[in-house]
């Protein structure tokens, strides 16, 4: 049996330097090459914990569930995500990372009391811009901000604008383990939110892997010869939209009616601005069981099946804060999940032989 060369020869016969690699990238015009160069310089650990998909599409259901402050209506509501992001190397351990993200969630009613306002379809618009820059002694740090649109999108203005931004970094002590810290900042309708983010990732058998990110995501999972995927995954997400259709905004409580109603205690000749819904605030956390399967190259079929264990929806004024009986706890559904995702093929055999990547050096 021939004899296995040094590992140093190994990596300098493979690798080369830095600088050819940059060469060889410039001279590569298809995109296939550009994520060949990102999976080189990448070691598996840090590129799934801090990359995003090439592109996702991804449809939720969740059935209807009873209103708790307008019995008996229920509402039912199904979402829908799309996302692009495009790597581009800049030099040899850098990459930025612009995006174009959309979300939409859609709401059908039944058995509603009169009077009721239907609000039925939320939209948001975000482009992220993601900016990794590795480091020496298997480190990296991450920095993304998100500006984004959020609303029913019936009127803009500036109450629609959303800013959100993360910076995290992130040490690999292996390539099955990796740990990072940092914070998470939110802005719209004029409050400033800081909250602690941590991740983890952790692969302690091939194929298995874990992996939690503080405060949105936790899954397991196990991939059996990288094409089927099997695993447990819970996670929280949640967005604000501003309410500007007609039907809330130019009417009481937001404007004064012609005359006030003797019947009712409040005085609708005059507006009552601190009762005026201005936006609304939808938070969920799921959890259950999901499957992946890998179609061809890097592109993935999955579907999560699983409940809900939290779903909150709150009404609130332009100042940040809930009208009176705006808080709800809604109850807990099914939900199932199904998209399509095109991965950077951070497992391609560059990415996952046994030679290191540079940015383990």
């Amino acid at each position: 049996m021939q004899k296995r060369p040094p590992r140093w020869c190994i990596i300098r016969a493979d690798w080369g330097t830095r600088r050819a690699i940059v060469r060889r990238a410039r001279a590569i015009r298809r995109p296939a090459g550009v994520l060949a160069l990102v999976s080189m310089w990448l070691s598996p650990s840090v590129g799934q914990a801090q990359l995003p998909d090439l592109a996702s599409v991804t449809a939720q259901y969740a059935p209807s569930a009873e209103l708790e402050n307008r019995p008996p209506a229920k509402a039912q509501v199904t979402s829908y995500d799309a996302s692009l992001n495009v790597p581009v190397p800049i030099g040899g351990r850098t990459f930025l990372i612009p995006g174009l993200a959309y979300h939409v969630d859609s709401l059908s009613y039944t058995d509603t009391p009169p009077a009721f306002t239907e609000l039925r379809t939320f939209h948001s618009l975000e482009l992220p811009l993601l900016v990794v820059q590795l480091l020496p002694n298997d480190w990296a740090l991450s920095f993304r901000v998100s500006p984004a649109l959020a609303g029913d999108f019936r009127g803009f203005d500036t109450g629609l604008f959303h800013l959100s931004a993360l910076a995290l970094g992130t040490h690999s002590f292996s390539k099955r383990l990796a740990l990072g810290g940092g914070a998470i900042a939110t802005y719209a309708f004029g409050s400033l939110l800081f909250l602690p983010a941590v991740s983890a990732e952790w692969k302690p058998l091939d194929g298995l892997q874990l992996l939690v990110f503080v405060p949105a995501l936790a899954s397991a999972k196990y991939t059996f010869s990288g094409q089927i995927e099997l695993g447990v995954r819970a996670d929280i997400a949640g967005n604000s939209y501003s309410i500007r259709d007609s039907r809330v905004a130019d009417h009481w409580p937001c404007k004064p009616d012609a005359a006030d109603n003797p019947a009712t205690a409040a005085n609708e000749a005059l507006a009552a601005r601190s009762e005026c819904i201005d936006h609304v605030a939808y938070s969920v956390g799921t959890v259950g069981a999901v499957v992946g399967i890998r179609l061809f190259e890097s592109v993935w079929w999955t579907a999560f099946a699983g409940t809900t264990f939290f779903r909150r929806l709150d009404q609130q004024n332009d100042q940040d804060e809930p009208v009176t009986g705006g808080k709800q706890t809604l109850p807990n559904v099914f939900v199932v999940r199904s998209g399509l995702a095109w991965r950077i093929p951070i497992d391609s055999p560059a990415a996952s032989s046994d030679v290191d990547h540079p940015a383990h050096k």
